[in-house]
C-alpha cells in the first residue's frame, strides 16, 4: 500500500491516545495518531515521523501520523494498514500462508457465530479458512510481542478460531510485524496472560499461528516474509 501524501515531521508531544503535536516546515500542527496503542518506547521527542495529508471539511485535524522512526528504521503504526495489506497480498497472489498456502478467495469482515472476522477464504483444495489478523508495533532487542496495551477481544477472536477448526475448518491467526528488524514474535505474557493460554490453546487445537513482517518506508507498507513466532521468549518493553 502507498500513502497518498507523505510529509516527514518532527514528533514534539502526544497530549493522548488521539493527537500528536509536531513540528512540520517551522510550524506545530496536530495530527491525528492512527494508533491507540500506547507506543511509549516509539514516541520520543525529536523523533522523525511520517504525516500523511488528508485535509477534509469533516476533519479536525489534516494529518494523519502513520510511520515513526526507530534506531534508524521505519515503523509503520496504522492499524488499518495490516488488513489493507494482506488483503492486496492475496488479490496478486504473493499472500502464502505457512500450512494453509495461497487463498484464492478472501472476504473480508465476515461474521462468525457472535464475532466478526477478519477475513474468510477459500484454500486452493476447497476448504473454508478464517483469518484474524493482529497489527505489531511493539519492540525490544530485536523481539516483536502482542499486544501493546491490554485487550479482550483478542482473546475472543482467539476462542473464534478455535471454534472453527474443531468445526472442520482451517484458522490463522497472523501477526503483521509492521517493521523490518525482528527475528522473533511472542505474546506480551506479563500484560496478556490469557491471551497466551488462549494462542497455546490454540496451536494444540490446530490453528495455525503466523507471523510476517513488512518492508515499511515513510509512504509504503508490503508484506516481505515469515517471523519466527516463540510463545515461550521473555519479552520485556524498553527502559527508555
Amino acid at each position: 500500500m502507498e500513502y497518498e501524501a507523505i510529509r516527514l515531521a518532527t514528533f514534539i508531544e502526544r497530549p493522548n491516545r488521539f493527537i500528536a503535536i509536531c513540528e512540520l516546515e517551522g510550524e506545530r500542527v496536530t495530527v491525528h495518531v492512527k494508533n491507540t496503542g500506547r507506543g511509549k518506547e516509539l514516541f520520543h521527542p525529536g523523533v522523525q515521523v511520517a504525516l500523511n495529508y488528508q485535509p477534509k471539511p469533516t476533519r479536525k485535524t489534516a494529518y494523519d501520523l502513520v510511520a515513526i522512526q526507530k534506531a534508524g528504521h521505519w515503523i509503520n503504526i496504522d492499524s488499518q494498514a495490516p488488513n489493507q495489506i494482506v488483503k492486496e497480498a492475496q488479490a496478486n497472489g504473493t499472500l502464502v500462508l505457512p500450512g494453509i498456502g495461497q487463498l484464492p478467495e478472501l472476504q473480508s469482515e465476515v461474521v462468525y457465530h457472535d464475532s466478526r472476522l477478519d477475513f474468510c477464504g477459500q484454500t486452493a483444495q476447497g476448504e473454508t479458512c478464517w483469518i484474524e489478523v493482529k497489527g505489531v508495533t511493539l519492540e525490544n532487542e530485536g523481539i516483536a510481542a502482542f499486544p501493546d496495551a491490554p485487550t479482550v477481544r483478542a482473546v475472543k477472536h482467539v476462542n473464534e478460531l478455535i471454534r472453527a477448526v474443531k468445526a472442520g475448518d482451517q484458522a490463522v491467526l497472523l501477526f503483521v510485524v509492521q517493521l523490518d528488524f525482528v527475528q522473533t514474535m511472542t505474546i506480551y505474557r506479563e500484560r496478556a496472560p490469557k491471551l497466551a493460554a488462549a494462542i497455546e490453546d490454540a496451536l494444540a487445537a490446530g490453528v495455525q499461528v503466523v507471523a510476517l513482517d513488512c518492508e515499511v518506508t515513510p509512504a509504503t507498507l508490503k508484506l516481505r516474509q515469515p517471523v519466527t513466532v516463540d510463545l515461550t521468549a521473555p519479552f520485556h518493553e524498553s527502559a527508555e
